[in-house]
């Protein structure tokens, strides 16, 4: 008769708890100090509370889930000795001999045979064996298989892959290593890199010998092919937690379907990534969903409730869709449209992206490229309490909804310019050290039109460099465009990969002016030993990139292809209101000083006191410019390398004063005959 121990008190096995009626689909996870029992659906990571305390104090690790009787085993940390777990969720702590005054957090019980394996590194302890079997002559006897020094593996769990007929368990370390571990003589084999790290407490089976992981961290669950490490798949996103635990009946599928469905499917072909097998997008049903309602089905397209979505405009290349959809209540929304037709949802084709819809009705507008493929394809839109979700993998609440469109072919029109660089002195109205590298960027326009109509200004380049002890702003004027025909809303200005936040477009104006940086001289990191960003001997190398932008600009009103021209987009700078900038600048209206290239405007913003100061002649020549006719501002049209900080212009280019001062009649190509070493030498993929 087996013992079993409860502080005190033996009991014999006839009083026990009963064990599972069944193999359970669900995934068992202990989490906690005091342990808690939950239940885990791999199909979309929903968990559900099994038990709040499992009657210990402590903790419950190394759990294993047996096919021999249907108990959970583990490592009862209270008593440092195993102990099991049935159906009514209470831990009965079993008296073993043999194991060493340790506690162990790894373990499962095998399916070969009626033994339950723990381990842990460390010379003293390694890989235990203890048989649950009655009948054998070693019951409840651990017995040390090998080493923690022959057996030298940082992992956290373990489980026995569904073979009656193997002794294999198998495990993934922090680095993300598979490893198969032969319990039969304790060695190991790493079958290569499953392409994640981190600590996965918890590890289970399917009967189909999928290997799932379930990072502590993030709760986020893996699907591993432990034939082909490298085609792991997020699979599901589930609970996170600093101690975690897992057990699974290997032997049983992860879908019970003689059990009412949960599950929300997509009803995309299952290129995009629809059923199980193909880790589609799936939903734990709940209170969050589009339209009136969600229905579960065991299989995709079993059931169709896409209700909540739809198109109030056609799918046109080269403009914007109005895209409507209800929510039940508050959640996140994300999109996808496969604009190119393979078949795919491609992280580029992402339309909307952790959107926080309301309840009710939510309407957005999403571009449509130019190079979309004109005929019907396939969009997809999930909504979750999670911000950010892939198109594929399950999670545990919301809803899933793919629409068949078409996307109808335009005669949109694009014009782009070539590759400019635009570089500015901010000491004006003093000439001062004429070293035109204060604020440098390099940039591109394209126009988008219709027939003859200019609908969208596309902007993009990076800020090269940064020699200003001043601060600057940089920003563009759309000369003769007005500022409310500029669709505001639909501004998109992403700067080094993040996305804005807030509107770019200057506020209070009639002209449309939008700041790309606000600040250059606050954005751009200084490292020690250097003053700038990009212009000092010495400092390139321990300096990062420049930094890359990109603005979108659609218009609400369309403009005339001979008005909205390129040549229209009128970069400047003006100086950062609270900064002192040199002795002919007000701090507290910094906003009025601007340097323009000669011979343009300033805007509306401008204060005209600063006029014909120090050695400005612009009431005189024309604006921005000396008695000579030097600028403060210049645009190259080529591939351009700065001076080096406080080395003049004239010293570095020779031919560039004779050029400026004749108005461009003289010396044109000024820029291609530098004297050498006078610059700052940028490498064509650092500017484009």
């Amino acid at each position: 008769m087996k013992k079993l121990v409860f502080g005190a008190c033996v009991f014999c096995a006839g009083v026990s708890a009963a064990p599972f009626d069944t193999c359970p689909s669900k995934a068992f996870l202990v989490q906690g100090n005091t342990a808690t029992m939950y239940g885990v659906n791999l199909v979309s990571g929903s968990y559900t509370t099994f038990a709040q305390s499992v009657g210990t104090n402590n903790k419950l690790n190394g759990i294993g889930f047996s096919v021999h009787d249907r108990y959970i085993y583990g490592w009862d940390y209270s008593n440092k000795d195993i102990g099991r777990v049935g159906k009514d969720y209470v831990l009965e702590p079993i008296m073993t001999s043999g194991f060493p005054d340790t506690n162990f957090y790894v373990g499962d019980v095998a399916i070969h045979e009626n033994a339950f394996y723990v381990y842990k590194k460390g010379a003293s302890l390694g890989l235990y064996r203890v048989s649950l079997d009655e009948d054998s002559g070693d019951y409840l006897q651990a017995q040390r298989v090998i080493d923690g020094s022959a057996l030298n593996l940082n992992i956290f769990d373990m489980a026995f892959a569904p073979d009656e007929n193997a002794s294999l368990a198998y495990s993934v370390d922090s680095n993300g290593n598979l490893y198969r571990i032969d319990v039969s003589n304790g060695t190991s084999t790493n079958l290569g890199n499953v392409g994640q790290s981190g600590t996965f407490g918890a590890v289970y089976f399917d009967v189909e010998s999928n290997f799932y992981i379930s990072r502590n961290q993030d709760g986020h669950v893996f699907k591993i092919d432990i034939n082909n490490p490298a085609n792991t798949q997020l699979f599901a996103y589930g609970p996170l937690s600093n101690t975690n635990d897992g057990a699974r009946c290997a032997t049983a599928p992860i879908i019970d379907d003689t059990q009412e469905p949960t599950i929300d499917y997509g009803d995309a072909p299952d290129s995009y990534g629809t059923s199980l097998s193909a880790n589609g997008a799936r939903h734990h049903i709940g209170d969050l969903f589009f339209g009136q309602s969600v229905s579960a089905e065991h299989l995709p397209k079993a059931a169709d409730d896409d209700n909540g979505i739809s198109f109030l405009t056609n799918l046109e290349t080269g403009y914007e869709t109005l895209i409507s959809f209800t929510l039940s209540k508050s959640g996140y929304v994300n999109g996808w449209i496969d604009w190119n037709g393979d078949g795919q949802f491609q992280a580029a084709e992402q339309v909307i992206s952790q959107y926080q819809g309301v309840a009710g009705e939510n309407r957005i507008l999403v571009p449509v490229p130019v190079d979309a493929v004109a005929g019907d394809t396939w969009a997809r839109f999930r909504v979750s309490h999670n911000r950010d979700i892939a198109p594929q993998g399950g999670i545990d609440n919301g809803e899933v909804e793919d629409l068949k469109v078409s996307v109808v072919a335009s005669s949109l029109i694009q014009n782009s310019t070539s590759w400019k660089t635009a570089a500015f002195e901010d000491l004006w109205p003093q000439k001062g050290d004429y070293d035109f590298n204060d604020v440098v960027v390099r940039y591109r326009v394209t126009t988008s039109q219709v027939g003859n109509q200019v609908v969208r200004y596309h902007i993009e380049g990076a800020l090269i460099a940064v020699g200003a002890g001043y601060h600057n702003a940089f920003a563009i004027r759309l000369k003769d465009i007005a500022r409310r025909d500029v669709d505001e809303a639909q501004i998109e200005l992403t700067i080094d990969g993040s996305q804005h936040a807030g509107s770019p477009l200057e506020a209070n104006r009639n002209e449309a002016i939008v700041v790309i940086f606000a600040d250059t001289r606050e954005m751009v990191p200084v490292q020690p030993g250097c003053k700038f960003f990009r212009t000092e001997s010495g400092c390139s190398d321990i300096q990062r990139a420049p930094y890359p932008f990109e603005i979108s600009i659609p218009l609400a009103t369309s403009y005339n292809a001979n008005v909205a021209t390129s040549a229209k987009v009128d970069p400047f700078i003006f100086a950062v209101d609270g900064h002192y900038h040199g002795p002919f600048v007000d701090q507290n209206n910094g906003r009025g000083w601007e340097v323009h290239l000669k011979n343009h405007e300033p805007t509306e913003a401008f204060d005209s006191s600063y006029l014909n100061q120090g050695d400005d002649t612009s009431l005189t020549n024309g604006y921005f410019q000396t008695s000579t006719g030097l600028p403060w501002a210049l645009i190259i049209n080529a591939q351009w390398d700065h001076p080096m900080e406080r080395v003049d212009m004239s010293s570095a280019y020779p031919q560039f004063a004779t050029f400026a001062e004749s108005a461009g009649a003289l010396n044109a190509t000024w820029f291609e005959n530098p004297v050498p070493d006078y610059q700052h030498t940028i490498s064509n993929a650092a500017q484009n």
